[in-house]
């Protein structure tokens, strides 16, 4: 077999490799062939970017043959694939892991956990954050911080506490704020990447762990501290509401680089087995390079800032509280803002925003009238937009304002007098020795100004509210210990824009390039000391390490003859211009080695070649952007302005309010030197102000231990589960993941534990020597590359090879010569299995042929066998089938009569109880009947009595009406006799109150008696509502009593028929055993019979074969007749008792019957059943 022949990939010599490609970067490949520096290899071909794996072709459509030109890849040897014996890539956590690492294996491997929804992998101490697109819930929720926190700050233990711990952002946080607490030393947090990366996601997930690590779960709730955690997290949103923007990148782009500084109060332990903790006591914040060309201009696919967009889609009523002018505003209405893209920023519309945005400025103490100014200040920027000027009629030399309308709203709005302001815009003071005279300006000049000015004003209004925010969050505010701490604990977070290389780069690309260089050179110094770290665990010797730095670039651009040093001079150097600067920067450092320069440049382009790769640099508006000087007038007429923040804050450049505490010089003796003045011509250049800025952020971060987080955007198309390979590789070259890579494997590019090299080389070698694992691999390395040693000027031997204490660390090219004598080895093995496997197969061919002609017998042979195997097996299913229908109808016969038994058993109790119940319920309807009877005769009596009383009343009444006529014309006949009629008239009403009274008892009687009706009606009632539900039950029972008595007669007609069965039975039973006994002598007589049979055959035959095949049956026929016999006396015994005495005589007679009787017997038996 030879590797030519195979270009599919398939040969089992082949290794797995990447190739170079110009659409997708690295793509995998199969090594087929090698001659000198030619390799012929095959490349699996793939629908799409998507489906490109390293899983060996598995999923590809086909093989496409290519030859390789290996001088153009490092040492002249390609890449090879982590890949296990499967042929599948071995995915990993940690890429230090990897055998072979390098740009394409780190490429493969985050695709490979991208697409599994990992975004987190680790390089050493680098943790890289791919954006996944998409909120992992499952990676975020309480119980995985609380893990995190666990196990590697409260656990305690001697190893690595992040080994068996997936990759994730929280161990970063977790383990700054275990060396902050157990060790004492500050820590920082660097977070880089390109737009839309995720680092200010990022910043907000570590901000949000740290927090919630620092609270110790043992000890009360603080309220004081937990309003400074929440104020400093709840703050955050302000920075990315008035310095984020969307870009054609990202939606939510940060157009500024900050360094956030959590300040901690460190607590030792008091107790005893206690740990340090150390409390969050307040933050810092500090801003770098606020895009501010963003305020007056952006791309149509773009937005500047969304607090523009917040306020403008305000509610009417707070827009009109702020200002009037803002009423009935749109987008539209404001050139700097113009139509905005329809977006939704984080699913939300930008008026909730606004509410958002007020409630964070609540927090931090802007409300009311700070609130008003703040606005205010925000609406002046956007009225600048609007201003428009024109030539002056007459004189093109000079500028007005045309826009009167807008400019006087802007004047009443700033608080400001419109011809101070008009001049400020119109003109420009020219200071010269003793003399100021001013000098009118262009309408584009103009323009240009109140440009300028709008710029200035949101940049102080970023750092006026930065102030503010730090004020509210630091630790010497509102910690309520602060007075007690000498220094807080620090753990810093670096949200700082990454590498930029674009078509045209400008001003701003120098500035964030010349940061990220800045970067770069501690991130390098940080990796060769993991390292040296790595190096010393392992016993290696440090100067085998070499790598290059990048402090040829930061020479080139800080140096004493650098670019900021030309820049800065042309700045000064009246009429400077661009060109000019380009030349001296050219000409100043001519020598750099990493300075870029072709006759092809135009006179304003130059190149650097950064540790990313080279950026031409075009340097059109360098000087105008570098001086970025505010003009005199408008700096005065900002002074004359009612609003605060632009009359007392355009000049301050600070990110906060407090002085530092850095001890004041000692007084000294005599006359201090005389100190330079400063110069009136010009100002701090922006290049010198973000020099300084910087290198204050390096020697902040350089007091602390760095922890690194590189954040990755895997597509252009913001999909998830996407990794677009050409994209991902640019960025990681920009993050330094491919130099930290190339820097820990300068000496040794490849690395394998000590059991994997005895695996996977051993067989070169077959027997290895040694005492233990690393004395065998040491003698495999040293007998396998010795050839490839190489020998120093000084005498010294180099090895291709180094032993640590877990590891074997291989220089380059020496572990592709193992694979390469590794495959040679498989190739031989190959065909001595291949010559083994086609021997059988050829073998087993000849012997088909050889015994094709007794295929015809072995068929009939084999059906007759099967024939008798099945014929046995249906005459064991029969009696089987026999015995089981006989087994279940006696098992069903007991079974009813246990169910009858059971269920009288039951039913007996509830039948009494229900007897029991009929009987209560009919005395209780006689005592109600009685009850009844005699409520209807006291009824009765009491109408009788009312009735008599009734009438009694009337007759009375009546006598007394006609007594009383009588009186009455008795007592008119005597008139004359007055004293007789008074007498007669007392006694009258005498008589009238008495029947009164006895009017009254009668009714009060009759009201009782009522009342008595009413309740006897009452419990009439009642009594007939338990009888009703008397009868109701009564009903129930009688029916259910119903049933059991027909359940009963069914039951005892069912015990009559079974009687009669029964008897029927022994009737039966008798017929049989007399017909079993003739049987059973019948067969003791053919017994005898054969015996004398084989008696016979015995004596007389010569046929040993026939005498045995005799014997043989005589012995079946004996045992088969014991078998019956045995089950005859088990049916005897379970016979009844009455038929036991049968039974026992059937069965010593029927242990002759022979076995067709048996059969037939069996039959009838069961038919009889």
């Amino acid at each position: 077999m030879g590797r030519d022949k195979d270009q599919s990939g398939g040969s089992a010599t082949a290794n797995n490799v990447y190739v170079r490609s110009d659409d997708y970067a690295w793509i995998p490949a199969r090594l087929v062939e090698q001659e000198g520096d030619i390799a012929k290899v095959a490349i699996p071909q793939y629908d799409s970017e998507e489906k490109i794996l390293s899983d060996g072709g598995k999923g590809a459509t086909g093989f496409k043959s290519a030859k390789i030109n290996l001088k153009d890849y490092p040492n002249r040897a390609l890449p090879l694939q982590n890949v296990g014996k499967s042929g599948s890539l071995k995915e990993v956590d940690d890429m230090v892991d990897l055998p072979y690492l390098h740009e394409a294996a780190i490429l493969y491997n985050l695709k490979e956990r991208h697409c599994n929804a990992k975004p987190y992998t680790r390089v050493a101490d680098i943790v890289i954050a791919v954006n996944p697109y998409q909120w992992l819930t499952d990676l975020y929720t309480e119980k995985v911080r609380l893990y995190y926190a666990q196990k590697l700050v409260w656990e305690q233990g001697d190893q690595d506490p992040r080994v068996g711990l997936p990759p994730h952002i929280y161990e970063v946080s977790s383990l700054c704020y275990r060396g902050l607490a157990y060790e004492g030393q500050n820590q920082s947090i660097l977070v880089s990447g390109e737009s839309g990366a995720g680092k200010t996601e990022t910043v907000k997930i570590c901000m949000n762990h740290i927090a919630s690590v620092q609270k110790d779960p043992n000890a009360p709730d603080d309220a004081e501290a937990g309003k400074v955690v929440n104020r400093i997290l709840d703050s955050n949103p302000l920075l990315e509401a008035f310095g984020n923007a969307k870009t054609r990148r990202n939606d939510n782009s940060s157009r500024f680089g900050k360094y956030i500084v959590l300040q901690f109060d460190r607590k030792e332990s008091t107790q005893v087995g206690e740990p340090p903790r150390a409390a969050l006591a307040g933050s810092k914040c500090e801003v770098y390079l606020l895009e501010k060309s963003r305020v007056v201009y952006h791309d149509e696919t773009e937005r500047t800032y969304h607090i523009f967009y917040q306020l403008i889609n305000a509610p009417e009523k707070q827009k009109t509280k702020i200002w009037k002018g803002l009423k009935g505003t749109k987008n539209e209405s404001f050139a700097y803002v113009g139509k905005a893209p329809d977006v939704l920023i984080e699913g939300k519309p930008d008026g909730e925003h606004f509410a958002d945005t007020a409630r964070a400025l609540e927090i931090v103490g802007i409300k009311d009238d700070k609130f008003i100014t703040l606005f205010q200040a925000i609406a002046a920027v956007l009225q600048l937009g609007n201003l428009s000027f024109a030539p002056k009629p007459g004189n093109d030399e000079e500028s007005v304002v045309t826009s009167k309308k807008e400019f006087k709203e802007l004047a009443e709005l700033i608080g400001c007098d419109e011809p101070i302001l008009e001049k400020a815009f119109t003109e420009r003071t020219i200071k010269t020795r003793g003399e100021e005279y001013k000098v009118p300006l262009k309408s584009d000049v103009s323009k240009e100004s109140a440009d300028a000015f709008a710029k200035e004003i949101y940049a102080k209004i970023f750092l006026w509210l930065v102030r503010a925010i730090n004020d509210a969050t630091c630790a010497e505010n509102n910690y309520p210990a602060a007075s007690s701490i000498a220094e807080f604990g620090v753990v810093g977070l670096l949200d700082i824009f990454g590498f930029e290389s674009f078509p045209i780069n400008g001003f701003e690309q120098l500035c964030i390039n010349y940061c990220n260089e800045k970067l770069q050179a501690k991130f390098t110094h940080d990796i060769f000391q993991t390292v040296q770290e790595e190096y010393k665990a392992e016993g290696l010797n440090l100067d085998d390490i070499q790598y290059d730095d990048n402090s040829d670039v930061l020479e080139l651009i800080e140096g004493k003859f650098g670019i900021i040093k030309q820049l800065n001079e042309e700045c000064v150097r009246p009429k400077g211009n661009d060109e000019a600067f380009v030349s001296k920067a050219l000409q100043s450092n001519k020598t750099a080695p990493c300075l870029i320069a072709k006759n092809t440049f135009k006179r304003s382009e130059f190149g650097i070649n950064h540790y990313a790769g080279a950026v031409i640099y075009t340097a059109q508006d360098f000087v105008i952007r570098n001086t970025d000087t505010l003009p005199t007038d408008l700096q005065v007429c900002a002074k004359a302005c009612t609003n605060d923040i632009i009359s007392k804050h355009l000049d301050n450049d600070k990110c906060t309010n407090q002085e530092n505490n850095a001890p004041a010089p000692a007084a000294r003796t005599g006359r201090a030197p005389p100190r330079r003045a400063k110069s009136n011509l010009v100002a701090d250049t922006v290049m010198t102000k973000f020099k300084t800025q910087l290198t204050s952020l390096m020697r902040g971060l350089s007091s602390t231990k760095s922890r690194y987080i590189r954040c990755v955007k895997p597509n252009t198309l913001k999909k998830k589960l996407v990794m677009q390979h050409i994209t991902t590789i640019e960025q990681l070259r920009c993050a330094g993941v491919v130099a930290a890579v190339t820097i820990s494997r300068s000496a040794y590019p490849n690395r394998l534990d000590h059991a994997d090299v005895k695996e996977r080389f051993g067989p070169l070698l077959g027997t290895l020597k040694g005492k233990d694992l690393k004395e065998e691999v040491t003698y495999l390395c040293e007998k396998t590359l010795k050839h490839m040693e190489t020998t120093k000027k000084n005498g010294a031997v180099v090895k291709m090879y180094a032993m640590g204490k877990t590891r074997a660390y291989f220089r380059a090219g020496a572990l592709e010569f193992l694979e390469s004598e590794r495959g040679k080895i498989w190739e031989k093995w190959a065909v001595r299995i291949q010559k083994t496997v086609r021997g059988f197969i050829a073998k087993r061919k000849i012997m088909r042929i050889k015994y094709a002609k007794f295929a015809e017998a072995v068929v009939p042979i084999q059906c007759l066998f099967r024939l008798a195997l099945a014929k046995k097996r249906v005459e064991r299913a029969k009696k089987d089938k026999k015995r089981m229908k006989r087994m279940g109808k006696k098992s069903k016969k007991a079974a009813i009569r246990i169910q009858a038994a059971a269920r009288g058993f039951i039913q007996r109790p509830k039948y009494r109880a229900a007897l029991q119940k009929k009987r209560e319920e009919e005395d209780l309807q006689n005592q109600l009947t009685k009850m009844e009877d005699k409520l209807k005769e006291a009824e009765d009596q009491r109408k009788h009595e009312l009735e008599d009383a009734k009438f009694q009343f009337e007759q009375e009444m009546e006598e007394y009406k006609e007594k009383l006529e009588d009186q009455l014309r008795a007592e008119a006949e005597k008139m004359n006799k007055s004293a007789q009629q008074q007498t007669l008239i007392d006694e009258s009403g005498k008589i009238i109150e008495y029947l009164r009274k006895e009017n009254m008892k009668l009714r009060q009687q009759c009201e009782s008696m009522k009342r008595d009706y009413k309740g006897l009606k009452e419990n009439n009632s009642r009594l007939m509502e338990a009888n009703s539900s008397a009868s109701a039950s009564f009903n129930q029972l009688n029916e259910h009593a119903k049933g059991l008595n027909a359940t009963n007669a069914r039951l005892i007609q069912n015990v009559d028929t079974y009687k009669k069965q029964l008897v029927k039975m022994k009737e039966d039973l008798k017929n049989r055993q007399a017909f079993y006994l003739a049987e059973a002598h019948a067969r003791v007589a053919y017994q005898k019979t054969l015996a004398r049979i084989v008696a016979q055959v015995q004596d007389k035959s010569r046929d040993a074969q026939l005498v045995e095949d005799v014997v043989i049956w005589a012995l079946e026929c004996e045992a088969e007749a014991k078998s019956e016999r045995a089950a005859l006396e088990n049916a005897g015994n379970r016979a009844p008792p009455g038929n036991q005495s049968a039974a026992a005589a059937s069965s010593s007679s029927s242990r002759r019957a022979a076995k067709p009787s048996a059969d037939s017997d069996s039959d009838s038996d069961s038919d009889s059943d």
